[in-house]
């Protein structure tokens, strides 16, 4: 049931927690065949502003794109967005606002880490952050394998559910952006809003909540570790097929951060046309 990957639609670059500048993720993209891509890069268009260009001179259709943390009955929530208009006054604005917050929490986040005895600095966090951007958890998980708290790959997956994940140690919610008001923002900017990784939620009645917000889509193919992988692929891409919602797919890539290889997970051309082909329905 997989589609032969076509576009992978979620990937991060050096513009928010990748490990690749805008420019490196075309090339290798170009390099693996894909012939459709999109940044999701955390709150921030800077990495598509960059290579928008450059992925025509590779004849790659680069779709703007980006992924929000947004809060929804006490539960964190990542929204992807696609097919915006990536210069749109009210969504740049609010991208502004959320940046400066999430980063003000991203602080706390640090001190509370130092408190728990991590020797570690918010200035050096300051040089990790991109510009106008976030400072996210791959960037605090480099942190700590700079000074050494991480050695192992198997650390980062313990260190991220022991300390950064919800009911983690140094967890702190950010509220600031309600899934109802991110899909709007999307929505205004002539977009569409797509429910990130499903399978990750681990709660049906949840779910069913958040897909009565106004999403268009499900991330249905996605890299999900473990044994269950296939699974919940083949659950949500049935769900979507039922509720006619969008399917989109894509691997999540960090670069070095992930374990996962870009063009491994994603779409096919046809589900690629309806994405671009799709109207919001009427309210």
């Amino acid at each position: 049931m997989l589609p032969l990957v076509y576009a992978d639609l979620h990937i991060h670059t050096l513009a928010s927690d990748g490990s690749l500048a805008p420019d490196a993720v075309l090339e290798q993209a170009k390099k693996i065949g894909l012939k459709t891509l999109s940044f999701t890069d955390h709150e921030s268009l800077a990495g598509y502003y960059q290579a928008c260009n450059y992925a025509r001179e590779l004849d790659l259709d680069l779709l703007p794109g980006i992924e929000m943390v947004t809060s929804f009955k006490g539960h964190e929530i990542h929204l992807l967005g696609y097919n915006f208009d990536p210069y749109s006054p009210v969504l740049i604005s609010a991208l502004q606002t959320i940046c400066r917050e999430r980063n003000f929490l991203a602080r706390k986040v640090i001190q509370r880490l130092q408190a728990l005895g991590f020797n570690i600095s918010w200035e050096q966090a300051l040089k990790l952050i991109p510009p106008g951007g976030v400072l996210g958890k791959n960037h605090i998980l480099q942190l700590l394998r700079q000074a050494g708290y991480i050695r192992e790959p198997a650390q980062t997956i313990e260190f991220l559910r022991r300390y950064l994940s919800p009911g983690g140690l140094a967890y702190i919610p950010y509220e600031g952006n309600p899934l109802p008001r991110a899909v709007s923002l999307i929505h205004a900017a002539n977009g569409i809003a797509i429910l990130a990784h499903p399978g990750l939620i681990r709660d049906e009645g949840l779910l069913e909540l958040i897909l009565e917000e106004g999403i268009d889509g499900l991330e249905v193919f996605y890299y999900y570790l473990g044994d269950k992988g296939r699974d919940a692929i083949r659950y949500f891409y049935r769900l979507a097929l039922e509720r006619r919602l969008l399917i989109t797919g894509g691997t999540d890539f960090h670069g070095i951060y992930t374990p996962v290889e870009m063009g491994s997970m994603g779409i096919s051309a046809r589900m690629v046309a309806r994405l671009k082909d799709y109207k919001e329905a009427p309210v």
